[in-house]
């Protein structure tokens, strides 16, 4: 009798990490990203996921910009501290001149969902993208920032 080793070919689930101080919108994420084939994170403390990313690592974090205690920008240069590979989404619901602020990034592209939300399809259709990894999302169009990172602004 002759024994194969089937190596597998399956790659591991993308793992994705959502702040936000908003507790229905984390609820919201929840319900997206469960019908996604994703291991994820919702917290409303940067720090726990800042802990979650250490210990478990991560592919994608989605954070709101403005949070008590620790905002966006800080969770998102922290974060690739720990994972240099770590792809960004920063929401929020400001008005803000992204040209002109610094946010020191290994990514070269970072995208931000603008907030109202407007069509929960195109949003769930964007995290595919990005759980997929999608490349062509980093190529829409963007402005540079201070630090020549790309700001792709989303408005779904």
């Amino acid at each position: 009798m002759r024994s194969t080793s089937i190596a597998s070919t399956v790659a591991p689930l993308k793992r994705v990490v959502v702040v936000d101080d908003n507790e229905m919108l984390l609820k919201a994420w929840s319900r997206l990203l469960e019908r996604e084939d994703c291991n994820y994170c919702t917290t409303a403390s940067p720090e726990e996921a800042l802990r979650f990313i250490e210990e478990e690592g991560a592919d994608i974090l989605i954070s709101d910009i403005v949070m008590p205690r620790m905002d966006g920008f800080a969770l998102a240069q922290l974060a690739q501290e720990k994972n240099p590979e770590l792809r960004i989404v920063l929401t929020t619901g400001y008005v803000c001149d992204f040209s002109n602020m610094t946010l020191e990034v290994s990514s070269p592209d970072v995208h931000v969902l603008l907030k109202p939300y407007n069509d929960i399809n195109q949003i769930q259709d964007f995290i595919k993208r990005l759980i997929r990894g999608d490349e062509s999302l980093d190529h829409q169009s963007a402005i540079r920032n201070r630090n020549d990172v790309k700001i792709h602004l989303w408005n779904l």
